[in-house]
């Protein structure tokens, strides 16, 4: 009935049609045997379009240029933009042809472009996008970024890279001045080695790192590009002659503009090549996208301000080079059930602010954000900000590829009056990827799933299902009044986060974590991660954390790390679920997972040879046996370890070791550090293997006790290093003294479950209940066993364990030290 109703009403005014066959002048323009040729005629015609008439564009014709609305609608009388005829879809078209092409160089020509903009941003040859030329290409170290020598405020840097910056006069760079900004910065003067650009975002920090790129000393790679904006002249390298190649770069604008407008309606079009906006909609009220393909934006694909009563349904955004979707200051909008793909994933043409690489970002009232697909995004992949807003039953996938400190969900309010009433519900969120290159840390991946950060307040989280983040799960920073209820969370560094620090005005208090499940696949992961920069009760604070299940069946002990401060030093300790509750009152009610899957160990090779050393003010000191006695040595070991004979103090260094591993990629091998500690009881040891700059490749804590304990850490190598591995200790107490003795480590052979079999997840991504088989010999995270299939809700998950290895962790520890 919705559909005949709405044919009626288009078919009340006048129809116009247009075909790439038409013509401007001869035809009519009202009867589809008489259509109309070109945009420019629509837009001649625009302001004479009255209340419920339609245009009609043939479909499998492409119309060139920009559409300007100026015309609105009455409610129940839209304007209408659509389609008519059989094939595909009608194709509105923002990309010009280049042609005249001069050979200029070694595979390098040369072409004039006919823009009036002073940026391109993209360039096709053959209908595929190519890369603009950077330097060092994104297949170079460190994913292509070059390391800083110096850097001063936020206008000039330098790099040991390029010792005579005059070479790349006239091109950009590409600053990454924090985590979650990449500063587009053409380069205003050269001296030297120092390059000087106009001001960035944040001040340069030299620990981070930059490319060049538009520039002719770029291009050394197939169809790689720059625009020179004074000349107005495109660079191509090409191995073969470019007038043999359909060339195209993006010429329009704006597809379709939209200015304080009311009651229009977009329809069964395709949208393509714009050089900024596929659809740009300012102050307007009732305006209707459905069923539409935006594709390949070299801005964003929608960017709609102070807009009221926005539909945006079942459409397809793909390859937009800033943002997929973009709301600013809207009231009422609904946003259902498109898909959003592939946005934000070059950083060398992408803007400037923090705002960017963003799939659907939307902020102002009363929006409805629902069963929306995003996936390969480069930043952030659903932000919202603003009162009254609903993100629900969304599927979000793969993003913080290039830029990360975001998430898949994220919201942000700052200092500004706090929010109410928004809610997260029933979304499932996964592959949080993380963009350690370029940054002070190219190792940490700074990617969650769902983030609700600083100045957040009334956001209740429900229902949804977290998995495959490479940082945390859910998290709850310097956010207060955050309900998280019957959540997922599953296969994260660190599965819930809550943090009070930073941010004197933006405090964690009055939050409520209940009835959630958060399970670790690895003993490398956390559980729970609580930090604030105010004493111990601080933490205590932050709210109410009860009736939750907790799992790392790899290592169920020591899951809930603290951090607080005291007496102006910092402690760090990580406790078990039973010290949890009894330290901090939170978690009575909760419960651990329903099996254990310890490793077991066959054999071991021989100890291997250690070098001693210590950490003091930025740099490493080791002793090396071969220039001190025996007797001095072992003086020199037992002051490091705080052993020496009748010494109460403990460590009296920041102690280090390095060990001789095997590394091959092909043939992964597998090591047992062991040692014994005591100290002070309720503190804990942490042992950390690092990379030459400090990274932390793998870690584990241990209780401290008043007699010694044996400690044992396995960790088998990820990536190849150095031929030595260097491992550190700290403390969760800066005070207290610690011993430790009979440090060992050597090669193991090990049998350690497979995180692949012990666990399956089930999730059901779609509108509609499914049945899903499983595996034979299955729990659920209340250890009931499962039987051969599985209805599974709408939007809704379940996690599974294997029944093997149901025995007791501290048992089967205690056998294996001892």
């Amino acid at each position: 009935m919705i559909l005949l109703i709405s044919v009626s009403v288009y078919l009340q005014g006048t129809n116009y049609y247009f075909a790439a066959i038409g013509d401007d002048i001869l035809n009519s323009g009202v009867v589809k045997s008489s259509p109309w040729r070109s945009i420019q005629k629509l837009n001649d015609t625009m302001s004479g379009l009255q209340p419920g008439d339609s245009v009609f564009f043939r479909r499998g014709d492409v119309f060139n240029g920009e559409i300007r609305i100026r015309a609105k609608g009455t409610s129940g009388s839209n304007i209408f933009f659509g389609a008519y005829g059989s094939g595909s879809k009608p194709v509105i078209n923002g990309l010009s042809g280049i042609t005249d092409w001069k050979k200029v160089g070694l595979n390098i020509w040369e072409a004039l472009c006919s823009t009036s903009y002073d940026q391109v941003n993209n360039l096709f040859i053959n209908g595929k996008l190519q890369q603009i030329g950077r330097w060092p290409n994104k297949t170079a170290p460190n994913q292509g970024y070059l390391s800083m020598k110096w850097s001063s405020g936020s206008t000039r840097l330098s790099s040991k890279a390029i010792p005579d910056a005059e070479v790349w006069k006239g091109a950009d760079l590409m600053v990454r001045t924090n985590r979650w900004v990449i500063d587009w910065s053409p380069i205003l003067s050269t001296k030297g080695d120092t390059m000087t650009i106009p001001p960035t975002s944040y001040d340069i920090d030299r620990e981070f790192g930059f490319f060049v790129c538009n520039h002719p000393g770029t291009l050394d790679q197939k169809g790689e590009w720059c625009f020179n904006k004074d000349t107005k002249k495109i660079t191509l390298y090409s191995e073969k002659d470019p007038a043999t190649l359909v060339i195209e770069v993006p010429i329009a604008g704006e597809l379709i503009s939209i200015k304080k407008q009311q009651f229009v309606t977009i329809e069964d079009l395709v949208l393509k090549g714009a050089l900024k906006n596929a659809v740009l909609g300012d102050s307007c009220r009732n305006i209707t996208i459905r069923n539409t393909e935006i594709v390949s934006s070299a801005k964003n694909g929608i960017t709609f301000k102070t807009c009221i009563n926005t539909l945006f349904e079942k459409n397809k955004i793909v390859d937009a080079v800033n943002n997929g979707l973009a709301f600013f200051d809207c009231r009422g909008s609904v946003i259902r059930g498109n898909e959003i793909r592939n946005v934000g994933l070059n950083p060398a043409v992408g803007s400037s602010e923090s705002t960017t690489f963003i799939g659907l970002g939307i902020s102002g009232s009363s929006n409805l954000i629902e069963y929306n697909r995003i996936d390969s995004v480069g930043y952030i992949g659903l932000r919202f900000d603003g009162d009254s807003t609903i993100v629900s039953h969304n599927v979000i996938s793969n993003y913080c590829i290039i830029k990360d400190d975001g998430g898949g969900i994220y919201t942000w309010n700052g200092d500004l009056p706090p929010n109410v009433s928004r809610k997260i519900i029933g979304n499932i969120v996964s592959n949080a990827i993380g963009a350690g290159f370029g940054t002070n840390d190219s190792l940490s991946n700074s990617a969650e799933g769902i983030y609700i950060d600083g100045g957040s307040h009334d956001v209740e989280v429900i229902g949804n299902t977290v998995f495959n983040c490479s940082n945390i799960g859910l998290f709850i920073n310097n956010a207060s009044k955050i309900v998280a209820l019957n959540n997922l969370v599953f296969n994260c560094k660190t599965e819930l986060q809550m943090r009070a620090e930073g941010m004197p005005l933006m405090t964690n208090r009055q939050n409520v974590v209940r009835k959630n499940t958060f399970v670790s696949r690895t003993s490398s992961q956390r559980i729970g991660n609580f930090i604030t920069d105010e004493e111990m009760d601080g933490i205590r604070r932050m709210g109410i954390v009860d009736s939750n299940c907790y799992s790392r069946p790899a290592d169920p002990d020591m899951i809930m790390s603290c951090s607080y401060k005291s007496a102006g030093h910092d402690f760090h300790n990580t406790h078990s679920l039973k010290e949890w509750q009894n330290q901090y009152g939170y978690d009575l009610h909760s419960s651990s997972g329903p099996v254990r899957y310890p490793y077991l160990i066959n054999k071991t090779g021989a100890p291997r040879k250690i070098t001693w050393g210590y950490y003091n003010n930025g740099r490493d000191v080791w002793y090396d046996e071969g220039t001190i006695s025996k007797n001095e040595f072992g003086k020199v070991v037992k002051n490091l370890t705080g052993t020496t004979p009748g010494s109460a103090n403990g460590m009296n260094k920041f102690l280090i070791l390095a060990l001789t591993i095997d590394f091959r990629r092909d043939i992964p091998k597998k090591y047992l550090l062991r040692f014994e500690t005591k100290g002070k009881p309720g503190e804990m040891i942490k042992a950390n293997f690092k990379t030459r700059d400090n990274q932390i490749v793998c870690s584990r804590e241990f209780h401290l006790t008043p007699s010694y304990q044996k400690n044992e850490l396995l960790y088998i190598p990820a990536f190849a290093n150095i031929p030595f591995e260097r491992v550190n200790f700290e403390f969760s107490d800066p005070i207290s003294p610690v011993q430790i003795r009979n440090i060992s480590f050597q090669e193991a052979d090990i049998t350690n479950n497979d995180p692949t079999y012990n666990f399956q997840l089930l999730v059901n991504d779609s509108g509609v209940s499914r049945v899903i088989p499983v595996r034979n010999g299955y729990v659920d995270i209340s250890g009931n066993a499962m039987g051969n299939w599985v209805e599974l809700k709408p939007y809704s998950s379940v996690l599974l364990f294997t029944k093997e290895s149901v025995s007791h962790y501290e048992e089967d520890r205690h056998d294996r030290l001892n």
